[in-house]
């Protein structure tokens, strides 16, 4: 017994406060000597057979932790929830995603979502002793799912914690599954290192918004080879497309502000819009360009 207490003692402190009826009945411990810690209230019940320790602080990991374990032992972690089990810059979701085989009968409820899907081997990881979706399957999942905030996340883990070939790799692993075709254009945008994409999309308001005498690569200095990615001339109005945060080198981000300074020194104004100016602030983008285009005509 003294064992047993002792296990599940350190299983407790090893997740978050929470643990699964079936760690416990391992360590030896009986139904009935569960029973009475439920009916003592020294443990809780968070789900059908999951329970937290009183003695435990309820944390968010506890109550992501703890919906983990009710997936059981082929269930894991995945979307957002897995995103923030893996430190990325997401708030806690308040029905935290369970993917399970397709095979298997569990339904959702109140705080955990079931999803049915299969899921490879390599898009499998182990964490913080829980099952969770690979970092890359988690990031391409919740990019779709995040909507116009899916680019920022892509391009924080692109910057800190994955490379775009793991998760160009997982986009084809996993062609076909929800949300796939909304994360697979992020991909293709993130991919593109030369910011084409983003120049494209911003060209293509201009258009829409009919702002017209703009030129694109325009040479400002003869005896100088580098290029304003779009330029009115005659308003001396420099537009520069920063595209995605995780291309820049810190040698072609001092670069950039070398030729901002640069052009500010004989008179341009330069704006900076990035991809996420571009899709989530595109009125913003707009508005400000007009404003300075009308502030260079009554000069």
């Amino acid at each position: 017994m003294q064992r047993s207490e002792s296990w599940v003692a350190a299983v407790l402190a090893r997740q978050d406060g929470v643990i699964a009826r079936q760690q416990v009945l391992k360590t030896g411990m009986t139904a009935g000597q569960i029973r009475h810690r439920l009916e003592t209230g020294r443990w809780l019940v968070v789900h059908p057979s999951v329970y937290r320790s009183a003695d435990h602080r309820f944390t968010p990991a506890s109550r992501i932790r703890s919906a983990g374990l009710w997936g059981g032992e082929n269930g894991m972690l995945s979307g957002i929830a897995a995103a923030w089990w893996w430190g990325l810059p997401v708030k806690e979701p308040d029905d935290v995603e369970i993917v399970i085989p397709r095979n298997e009968h569990r339904r959702s409820r109140p705080g955990a979502r079931i999803v049915r899907r299969d899921v490879l081997p390599v898009d499998r990881a182990w964490l913080r002793a829980t099952a969770v979706t690979s970092l890359a399957l988690s990031v391409f999942v919740t990019s779709a799912q995040l909507g116009p905030d899916g680019p920022a996340l892509l391009d924080r883990a692109l910057q800190t914690k994955l490379t775009m070939s793991e998760l160009r790799a997982c986009y084809y692993r996993n062609i076909g599954i929800a949300g796939s075709k909304a994360a697979g254009d992020l991909v293709r945008a993130a991919a593109d290192r030369a910011a084409a994409a983003s120049e494209r999309l911003f060209l293509g308001l201009l258009k829409s918004a009919g702002i017209t005498g703009w030129r694109v690569n325009h040479q400002w200095d003869a005896s100088d080879r580098r290029t304003i990615d779009v330029a009115f001339v005659w308003e001396l109005l420099a537009i520069e497309i920063d595209g995605w945060a995780w291309h820049h080198t810190p040698e072609r981000f001092q670069a950039d502000r070398n030729k901002q300074n640069d052009l500010t020194d004989i008179g341009w104004t330069v704006l900076r819009f990035t991809w996420f100016d571009l899709t989530q602030r595109p009125d913003e983008v707009i508005r400000r360009v007009r404003a300075h285009l009308a502030r260079a005509k009554r000069r």
